[in-house]
């Protein structure tokens, strides 16, 4: 995949994003906390989140038009 425009690859799990948006909503926890350090979400986690992936692959925050997808 080519990043460009407000496209994101996450360096720690190396999952794509189609923006900011999404990829900041795939991390969660807090800088220097120990009880709840700060993580990437696991695919079923970003799914209960009601994140999905478009028709191209890239991790969204929401489908505008839902369809089955298999993550």
């Amino acid at each position: 995949m080519k990043l460009r425009g407000d496209h994101n690859q996450c360096p720690q799990c190396h999952e794509y994003f189609n923006s900011t948006a999404a990829f900041q909503k795939h991390r969660v926890g807090e800088y220097g906390v120990p009880h709840d350090p700060r993580r990437c979400l696991k695919v079923s986690e970003m799914v209960t989140k009601g994140m999905a992936k478009n028709s191209e692959g890239w991790w969204v925050t929401s489908l505008r038009n839902p369809v089955q997808e298999e993550v």
